[in-house]
């Protein structure tokens, strides 16, 4: 399984070379043509971007890149221009391909399989992104390709995102926490793309999901008024504890060990709502896509095994 926890911070330099060799041998394996890509501008589909691009400059220069901004009316326009500077920059081949009709479709074709149940904001925001997956997953098929997963681990231990909606067939920097993924993407900014426009809006963007569900972007859904290394604190303390440890935190009110200094910290409530997420998605998290171990550059298998 990959390592999640961390006694001391990422050599981004090794962490960098990892993922590029690791991105390299998987696609070599498996004799893949095309990386699809979905690129929404923000900070994890622009670095995925950013490391694709550079194994394919170094070991794979027959392989495509190929970059697709999918945006809705939900998406906002600094939104939309970052991943358009990013597919520019990043990717062999760039399109933008609206999706707001299809949507529209959907959505009405779903309120009425089941007219006396109104939709929701999540639904509705569901529905965006699986239609995102269909597409990319179509291009894919055409192309002899497959499609690239951007989540990351505090999105994975938190369940935040769309099963059949966000994961894909392989994903690099699903063995980093969010703060992990910031902190390589201003890396690569200072020692390998120093004049990128992209990896710089991407810093800069608010993280969203794109659909709309909630204003102040996915903070605001996840912990209101705090950091990612605020909320990645609590996940490192959480994630590698054994059921019965996690069962006398929660049935202590979060006073059990380093979790009480933890809610002196940031708040109990903060606590309580991040552990809670966790423990409400566990079902999302038992079927993933390959990832990257970060420290030794091997493929992992779902199961958490060497592939």
């Amino acid at each position: 399984m990959v390592e999640t926890y961390r006694t001391e911070p990422l050599d981004y330099e090794k962490v960098f070379d990892n993922l590029v060799e690791g991105i390299s041998k998987y696609v070599k394996k498996n004799n893949i043509k095309t990386l699809v890509l979905g690129i929404s501008g923000g900070i994890d589909s622009t670095v995925t971007a950013a490391l694709c691009h550079t194994a394919i400059e170094k070991n794979m220069q027959n392989v495509v890149l190929a970059g697709f901004s999918l945006p809705c009316s939900t998406n906002q326009s600094d939104e939309v221009n970052a991943a358009s500077l990013a597919g520019k920059e990043f990717c062999t081949t760039f399109d933008e391909i609206n999706l707001q009709k299809p949507f529209e479709v959907m959505r009405d074709f779903c309120k009425n399989t089941i007219q006396q149940v109104d939709d929701t904001p999540i639904s509705k925001g569901n529905i965006k992104a699986r239609l995102r997956m269909i597409t990319l997953y179509d291009i894919a098929s055409r192309t002899k390709g497959i499609v690239m997963d951007t989540d990351n681990l505090t999105e994975h231990f938190l369940g935040f995102w769309t099963i059949h909606g966000d994961d894909g067939d392989f994903n690099p920097i699903g063995g980093l926490w969010k703060h992990e993924v910031y902190g390589l993407a201003k890396w690569m900014k200072e020692n390998v793309y120093k004049d990128s426009k992209a990896l710089e809006a991407s810093v800069a963007l608010i993280p969203t999901d794109g659909n709309g569900v909630k204003a102040g972007g996915d903070l605001a859904q996840i912990a209101p008024g705090k950091t990612y290394d605020d909320v990645d604190e609590i996940l490192h303390a959480w994630v590698g504890l054994d059921s019965r440890i996690k069962k006398d935190v929660v049935e202590s009110d979060y006073q059990h060990g380093v979790f009480k200094q933890l809610c002196e910290k940031h708040g109990k409530d903060t606590v309580e709502m991040v552990i809670q997420r966790s423990i409400r998605s566990e079902f999302k998290r038992r079927q993933r896509p390959f990832i990257i171990d970060p420290f030794k550059g091997t493929i992992l298998e779902k199961n958490g095994n060497i592939f």
